[in-house]
């Protein structure tokens, strides 16, 4: 028996729990495949278990035995300075450079180190390319790439090539979500970039990429150091506008989304708290819905307010409602995609201090979830978040940009007296964020074609996660 179905195959070494937005990224891009008529699977990192909290589960096959290769990227998010061949091996600065690049390796656990991350992930490729017995016929998702993504792409490509002569190019897109400068970067290191990308590319022409950026930013980037890219809306989860808190007392919610992590911000937050503590919070004006991890969060909480966060933390552990007047609200870090999209649905305010350098170029996510559904959001200057306020009609449309934080009571202030005028006009512009970010969007503007139309013919393909998950035991050590 022939399955005609087409097949769309998501990479992902990122997606290991619940938490952060590589889970609800490849969530999206699966909806819209179906929609498009494919069949679908999805490759994580081999520790990724919440298969019970996906609609998908059957299709996910936790393979990867390393994650966050961005660590070593050229760009902002990475530690590398000069150029590496696609062994790892420093290549792109002076002897002295070259030397001092390739000592950071060894200080690193060896599970961290260029080379075995670079083996590990293109081993992994290789064998999911063998398992799913891939070929010409299916289209292949780099859900989240980079510059030392695409050197162990190159590799995995050449040991499969080197096997079998005669196998058919493979069609691959590639997305790139970081940003490859900020302000303090060295035009060497631009330069370092460009030419590590566009000679892995080389090494790779015998197949079809497709290379894509989800911000316009970020796409002039990548052409400032000679990389060719097409610029794609980021997807998002299309919500009707929300109604938000409803709270009778009239006070508003106020949600700081997301983890807290050192590019989201992490450190300001216990500024943030005392700054607006009073009178903001403590009258019952707003309250304070944040995500916060379990463990570590009094660094993140000024002392005079921890009594009030270990209620509301006691409170949400139990299932129980924040008492009415308390300062927070407080949510898991890990929540299921369910909760987590109903939790926003009560924001009355989205707030973010996302750090602007880290975000020049890169796209949130949290901002596009907020947008959909209507929700005034307070955002930093001088990055993409501040860009999508002046979009859709700058200061005071969808929300206000601030350039410190000493800014935000005046804001808060603000917002209290316009929010309803805000509001009507945020509810207008989230039509125009769910048709321009809608998943099918995405994928059509990366040239993914509607495979309702085509008509191919394969071998069905299915073993379940386990049998693959056996199938590979042992193939992943680093010799």
């Amino acid at each position: 028996m022939h399955d005609p179905t087409p097949r769309l195959l998501l990479f992902d070494d990122n997606i290991h729990s619940l938490g952060g937005h590589f889970l609800e990224l490849a969530s999206l891009l699966i909806q819209g495949a179906k929609q498009l008529g494919y069949t679908t699977c999805l490759a994580t990192h081999h520790s990724f278990k919440a298969f019970d909290s996906v609609d998908f589960a059957n299709e996910v096959f936790p393979v990867f035995r390393v994650r966050r290769m961005v660590e070593w990227s050229l760009g902002v998010d990475g530690r590398s300075k000069v150029r590496r061949k696609v062994d790892g091996s420093s290549v792109g600065g002076s002897w002295m450079e070259n030397q001092r690049q390739a000592l950071r390796g060894p200080l690193s656990r060896h599970e961290r180190r260029p080379q075995v991350m670079l083996h590990r992930w293109s081993q992994a490729f290789f064998d999911l390319l063998s398992h799913w017995q891939v070929d010409s016929r299916d289209t292949l998702v780099v859900n989240t790439g980079d510059d030392f993504v695409l050197l162990a792409l190159a590799t995995a490509l050449a040991k499969r090539d080197a096997i079998d002569p005669d196998a058919t190019p493979l069609t691959i897109h590639i997305v790139f979500h970081f940003g490859v400068y900020d302000p303090i970067t060295t035009e060497q290191r631009k330069r370092q970039f460009g030419a590590q990308v566009n000679d892995t590319l080389r090494q790779m022409a015998s197949h079809h990429l497709h290379l894509h950026a989800t911000t316009h930013s970020l796409t002039s980037q990548l052409k400032q150091v000679g990389v060719s890219v097409t610029p794609i809306p980021y997807p998002t989860r299309y919500r009707p506008p929300s109604l938000g808190s409803c709270d009778p007392s009239g006070r508003r919610k106020i949600v700081l989304a997301g983890t807290p992590r050192p590019e989201k911000g992490r450190h300001m937050i216990p500024e943030l708290l005392s700054t607006i503590h009073h009178p903001y919070l403590s009258n019952g004006e707003y309250q304070m819905s944040m995500q916060m991890p379990a463990r570590r969060w009094k660094r993140m909480i000024p002392v005079s307010m921890r009594p009030e966060y270990r209620r509301a933390s006691a409170a949400d552990s139990q299932s129980v409602a924040s008492p009415s007047k308390g300062l927070f609200e407080i949510k898991p870090s890990d929540m299921p995609a369910t909760d987590y999209h109903r939790w926003l649905d009560t924001a009355d305010v989205g707030l973010f201090l996302y750090e602007p350098e880290r975000y020049v170029a890169r796209c949130s996510g949290v901002l596009l979830e907020m947008l959909i559904r209507g929700v005034p959001v307070i955002v930093p200057n001088r990055c993409w978040l501040a860009d999508q306020v002046r979009e859709a009609g700058g200061e005071g449309s969808v929300g206000y940009i601030y350039n410190s934080l000493d800014q935000i009571p005046e804001i808060l202030d603000r917002l209290g007296k316009d929010y309803e005028s805000i509001r009507r006009q945020s509810i207008q512009y989230a039509s125009e964020i769910a048709r321009r970010h809608a998943s099918v969007n995405t994928l059509r503007q990366m040239g993914i074609a509607d495979a309702r139309q085509v008509h191919l013919h394969r071998v069905p393909l299915r073993p379940t996660t386990n049998e693959f998950s056996r199938g590979l035991q042992g193939t992943h050590a680093c010799n």
